[in-house]
């Protein structure tokens, strides 16, 4: 059958789609996409397409399975024929008969355990400075674990200890992007302090539902003394992609860059205690380390979390996302977002109403098609009553969790950090040290002892236990 032209050229109508299939199997890449996407209608997308950016016979094969989703009656022709005609069309010419090849791509092997119940242990924070990043550890006894907050993976067949601590991606950027890679996922410098990992599962945030392309774009990035080594995988499941040595140092997983990829995101909101709403939205891969730095850097600003469920469907990566609220007098500066991994400092969405007094809705789209959204209710935001009493009656609530899982170097900040606010005095930080051995003497002393010089001082220790330990903070729901 000979495909003229023209058919292709009116017929296919959303050539973004075709465009996104073609740069995630690697066929086109971003610049010609750019610049594809950068004509004005269809057709002169689609010309632009054939006549200059489908360069093999294989190319052309692929673009035919592509747009048979979009022109049903071509599903009875066969790659084959239509390579002749794709280089007729796009050559001017006469066709050119060319035998086909096949390349043979080798990729991880996808393994689904939905069989494997995973253990889920919470870390202790056993270092949480101000210049520091926090060190998290974890004790284990036989089985398969996870950490609830890195999201790391581990098999072991006897007790074991380690700890981790997660790094930064910043100062690798340059070299990655050289490479052509991307992060896939956390950089987590893991030490095994006890015992022996048979296995170790690595998270990322790609998703790779319907999409078996990607799975032969994933690798590992080693950073050891000799530098940084770029490591193939072995496996990888939906969340996670497995070590095919469970020995560490930094380690993080790595895409493959220059094509169209989905990731699964986190919506992040932060919010003012003041008359007047302000809202900090961000739009991030789900990457734990960076929502732990952003939860940092708002919760030290005075900034408090709303929290709200994550977008369930995962997006695409490089995309623009607008932001709206249901409310006439709504501010929203920037209205768009790029969904882009930005190491430390990402762009964020800020919402301003002056006399918010109802409910409102949040929504986030693509093209107009709404892919997130959430109800921000009155009490999400409405400061009612006296905040700093709040403030009392939450410590005091608190208290017996507090006693139970404040650590000693948590104790230790506390106590610099309330001395250095006039809210104790030398003597009172002694006596909380000198006069209790236990790690639970000294919370539950430290607490009391703040309880009864009131409000303000009760309001201040609140703060600083949500600065210092976010970990600690979101599961006493301290947002």
């Amino acid at each position: 059958m000979d495909i003229q032209r023209n058919q292709l050229i009116h017929h296919v109508t959303d050539v973004e789609s075709v465009l996104d299939e073609l740069i995630t199997k690697g066929v086109i890449h971003q610049e010609s996409y750019d610049k594809i996407c950068a004509l004005p209608t269809s057709e002169e997308k689609m010309k632009e397409l054939l006549d200059g950016h489908l360069k093999s016979e294989e190319d052309k094969d692929i673009f035919y399975r592509i747009v048979e989703k979009w022109i049903p009656h071509l599903q009875g022709g066969s790659p084959a024929v239509y390579s002749k005609s794709v280089n007729k069309l796009s050559s001017g010419g006469p066709p050119k008969v060319v035998r086909r090849k096949t390349t043979k791509i080798k990729m991880p092997t996808v393994v689904q355990v939905p069989e494997v119940h995973w253990i889920t242990l919470k870390p202790e924070v056993i270092c949480v400075d101000d210049e520091d990043t926090p060190i998290y550890s974890l004790q284990s006894d036989a089985g398969p674990f996870e950490c609830g907050v890195s999201g790391l993976r581990w098999v072991c067949k006897e007790k074991v200890s380690l700890k981790y601590q997660f790094g930064s991606w910043e100062e690798h950027m340059e070299r990655m992007e050289a490479l052509h890679f991307i992060p896939g996922g956390p950089l987590l410098d893991v030490t095994v302090i006890a015992g022996k990992l048979v296995e170790a599962y690595l998270p990322h945030w790609i998703c790779t539902e319907n999409n078996p392309e990607v799975l032969g774009k994933f690798s590992v990035l080693h950073i050891d003394t000799c530098g940084d080594v770029v490591e193939p995988v072995s496996e990888v499941t939906p969340s996670h992609v497995k070590l095919s040595q469970p020995h560490f140092s930094p380690r993080g997983v790595l895409m493959r860059a220059g094509f169209r990829i989905k990731i699964n995101c986190k919506v992040l909101i932060f919010k003012t205690n003041l008359a007047f709403l302000t809202l900090h939205v961000y739009l991030i891969p789900s990457d734990p380390a960076l929502q732990q730095t952003i939860k940092s850097k708002e919760l030290s600003s005075g900034y408090k979390m709303i929290k709200k469920p994550y977008p369930q469907k995962s997006l695409k990566m490089g995309k623009y996302f607008t932001l709206k609220a249901n409310m006439d007098n709504a501010e929203i500066t920037p209205e768009n977002l790029k969904l882009v991994y930005e190491g430390s400092d990402p762009n964020f969405c800020e919402v301003f109403i002056e006399n918010p007094d109802s409910n409102f809705k949040l929504t986030l789209t693509h093209k107009s098609a709404p892919v997130w959204t959430c109800v921000i209710r009155k009490d999400d935001y409405t400061n009612t009553g006296d905040i700093q009493g709040m403030y009392e009656e939450e410590l005091a609530r608190l208290r017996p969790e507090l006693v139970r899982n404040m650590s000693r170097e948590l104790i230790n900040q506390l106590l610099d950090d309330l001395l250095m606010d006039g809210v104790l005095n030398d003597g009172e930080k002694d006596s909380v040290l000198q006069e209790n051995d236990t790690r639970a003497d000294r919370a539950r002393c430290l607490i009391d002892m703040v309880k009864r010089k009131g409000r303000a001082a009760s309001r201040k220790i609140i703060c600083h236990i949500q600065s210092r330990d976010p970990t600690l903070s979101a599961d006493l729901g301290l947002h």
